[in-house]
């Protein structure tokens, strides 16, 4: 039976499962780092062949190994600082990447909704979002001033409610200064 625990799937693990992906990660960080955008695109493209045809899923993680830098400088990265146009085109194509991966997973059944959604907010800036929208219709009538009321605007004394019906706040403004 499962423990209950974070680690406790780790703990259950089979040896050959635990060897075959020491191994292909082993293999995937040996490649060395990139040092230019043309080795940074040919390694992010060997490191989707490399998912391909491995037992490593592809993620951020692995990702960020394979390039031999922090999840930090890959965020950064992916926002253009401290990069070239060309290497943040790259690294936000990869992240796009991993993304849908990760939803044909979910869509597929293989990944469990809450599990992709951690992972879709944890690795690609996902977030729960609540939108308030005003429901109540906007029934207030509007009018363009005439050329006699504008001057009228700057002097609260002389202006009416009469004259502009859709500024009634405005003489509460005049009531409470008199007060």
């Amino acid at each position: 039976m499962g423990k209950n625990y974070p680690q406790g799937a780790l703990d259950e693990m089979e040896p050959t499962t635990v060897q075959e992906i020491v191994t292909s990660l082993k293999e995937l960080h040996d490649m060395g780092k990139p040092k230019t955008d043309a080795e940074i695109k040919k390694r992010i493209d060997d490191y989707f062949s490399f998912c391909q045809r491995s037992s490593i899923r592809p993620g951020i993680e692995s990702l960020c190994m394979s390039l031999h830098i922090s999840r930090t400088t890959l965020f950064n990265w992916n926002n253009g600082t401290n990069c070239s146009r060309e290497c943040q085109e790259l690294i936000q194509s990869a992240k796009s990447f991993i993304g849908a991966y990760i939803e044909q997973a979910m869509l597929g059944g293989k990944i469990s909704p809450p599990s992709g959604i951690f992972l879709m907010k944890n690795w690609l800036s996902y977030k729960d979002t609540i939108s308030i929208e005003e429901s109540i219709p906007n029934t207030t009538e509007k009018r363009v001033l005439s050329a006699a009321e504008l001057p009228k605007l700057g002097d609260f004394k002389q202006l009416q409610s009469e004259d502009l019906p859709q500024l009634g706040a405005i003489e509460e403004c005049e009531v409470k200064e008199n007060d």
